[in-house]
């Protein structure tokens, strides 16, 4: 950072200075040819009074008085070296005239031979002289005419020359002080300006540096730079733009690590509260292959949710149905299954998989707020979208994951599922069913396996609609089950048991020999948390143990009596 600021003063500095001489050359110039203009201006007025004087007393017989005109005019004009010449054909007119009148120089030799104005400039450090000489040209023109008195001359020709030495010393002096006093103002200007520069620059040079630095990390794959800059501009907006970049980048990689879906969804809430402070809003996750939906996440009041179908049917919502935002101040109720009075709302839809779709309804009392929130979009769309293929991931893994937990056959869990949720029972109060076929084995080897496999799909069948959602069915293994009942009593699980026993007897087998009808014999057990569950699905085995040995096609509570038949029968 101190090499980059060095460099950048260093140019301000350079520059200023440049400036400062470019102005000071300049100015010193200018008043160079300013009192040369103001000399040269000088000398052609006096040049014409002398000439309007002399041609008055040439007109008025009084020539015999000049010398004393031009006396006066070198003391009040403050010229120096004041000198008439008489060219050839004044002298041959009216003779030589008074003084050194024919005597010239070569600078009024010049100016006779040319018929043009000239000078020379005398200069050193003390002194600044400028000699002016100056012809006088004959004009027939003219009033008075002076071809009528110089009668051997034409238009044009030259009849004398004045010259004279102007001091331009002050003026040049007046220069260099208005030029010192510039550049004293320009040096105090610029370290103004460099000390204004320094505070300006530094806080863009320390940007730069830190923009640099989480730049060359990220290219590392460090994304943990943040950058840290009270500019407002332009400049600050980058900065704002690479700290979101870091942000996402970092969710990402974060999100990466997660085991569960659930997980990265409370990471998405924790951005739209924290990031985007959005406090009302729900996530809602929706099965494309069914057209169902649940809420995920959700921090809207119950009774500011949409209708009841928002939780159930997929289709309702305009956004997952169109594919596209859903703004509710586009039209009045643009969503019926949205629409709340006095609520504003916007929905953004993502896709997830194939089969799985996100949808986000964000709820305010405002559009303005909305509109705030909508500027947003793009950035809270890019964290979505980064967290879709990890999403994806994660589904897949439960599919698959689900998959190794159910039965084939009946679709039921298995008793890896068991095993795998039996820590979470074991802290539960419950009823537990164990549940066999009747004399199964005769089935497979009288009608065969297939006809075996239709009977286990069907009581498999009758136990899925006879439980509730919170309710756990399994396939034990072969031909018995396994059910879970949480939230009910003994007395009125052994009701369920029955009505089980009864809907299974009624099924009708159909074969090409026969038709047939099956019973099944169920243990029951209770399930409290200062026992293990294993215990407690062996006190139910023990109950259906019970059940077999005492007439099949019946309900059996397990009792503790029960343990001792089964330990001397074994």
């Amino acid at each position: 950072m101190t090499s980059t600021k060095k460099k950048v003063l260093t140019v301000v500095l350079l520059m200023f200075v440049v400036l400062t001489l470019i102005i000071s050359t300049n100015i010193i110039l200018n008043f160079k040819t300013f009192s040369e203009s103001v000399a040269i201006n000088q000398a052609n007025s006096i040049a014409l009074s002398i000439r309007d004087s002399l041609t008055s007393d040439m007109v008025n017989n009084t020539m015999d008085k000049r010398e004393l005109f031009l006396s006066n005019m070198i003391k009040h004009q403050k010229v120096q070296n004041l000198h008439l010449f008489r060219s050839s054909k004044v002298v041959k007119l009216f003779g030589n005239g008074t003084g050194n009148e024919n005597m010239y120089s070569n600078l009024e030799a010049k100016v006779a031979k040319e018929g043009k104005s000239s000078y020379v400039m005398h200069e050193n450090i003390d002194k600044a002289i400028i000699s002016i000489a100056i012809p006088y040209i004959a004009r027939s023109d003219e009033n008075p005419n002076c071809l009528k008195c110089h009668t051997n001359a034409k238009d044009g020709d030259v009849l004398g020359v004045i010259s004279m030495d102007v001091d331009i010393t002050p003026i040049r002096s007046e220069g260099v002080i208005i030029t010192l006093k510039i550049i004293a103002i320009t040096i105090v200007f610029l370290i103004i300006a460099l000390f204004i520069a320094r505070r300006f620059v530094k806080p863009y040079i320390k940007l730069f540096n830190d923009l640099e630095d989480g730049i060359s990390k990220a290219y590392s794959g460090d994304f943990s730079s943040y950058v840290q800059t009270q500019l407002s501009d332009e400049a600050g907006k980058v900065a704002e733009k690479l700290n979101e970049l870091s942000e996402i980048f970092r969710f990402k990689k974060t999100i990466e690590l997660d085991d569960k879906k659930e997980i990265i969804y409370d990471r998405l809430a924790h951005i739209l509260k924290e990031r985007f402070k959005i406090e009302k809003f729900l996530i809602m996750e929706i099965d494309d292959k069914t057209s169902t939906r649940k809420i995920i996440y959700n921090t809207i009041e119950k009774n500011k949710l949409p209708d009841t179908t928002f939780g159930i049917t997929a289709n309702e919502c305009r956004a997952y149905r169109t594919s596209s935002d859903v703004l509710s101040s586009e039209f009045y109720k643009i969503c019926t299954t949205c629409y709340n009075e006095g609520c504003e709302y916007f929905c953004m839809p993502f896709k997830v998989s194939d089969s799985i779709s996100i949808v986000l309804h964000i709820r305010e009392h405002s559009v303005e707020k909305i509109d705030e929130i909508r500027s947003f979009e793009p950035i809270i769309r890019n964290y979505f979208e980064l967290a879709q293929p990890v999403l994806e991931s994660k589904y897949l893994t439960d599919i698959l994951k689900e998959k190794s937990l159910r039965d084939s056959l009946t679709g039921l869990y298995n008793r890896g599922y068991l095993e795998s949720i039996s820590h979470e029972i074991e802290n539960k109060n419950c009823i537990l069913f164990m549940i066999d076929i009747d004399l199964f084995k005769s089935v497979n080897d009288t009608y065969g396996h297939d006809v075996g496999d239709e009977v286990i799909i069907s009581l498999a069948d009758v136990l899925k609609r006879s439980i509730k959602g919170s309710d756990i069915a399994l396939r034990f293994g072969g031909e018995e089950f396994l059910l879970i009942l949480f939230d009910i009593n003994a007395e009125d699980a052994i009701k369920i048991a029955n009505k089980i026993k009864e809907n299974f007897e009624k099924i009708v087998f159909e074969t090409s020999s026969e038709n047939f009808s099956k019973t099944i014999s169920i243990g029951v057990a209770e399930h409290n948390t200062l026992k293990k569950i294993k215990l407690s699905i062996k006190e139910a085995d023990i109950a259906l143990y019970y059940a077999k040995n005492h007439g099949r096609n019946r309900v059996i509570l397990y009792e503790n009596s029960m343990k001792k038949d089964a330990e001397n029968n074994d």
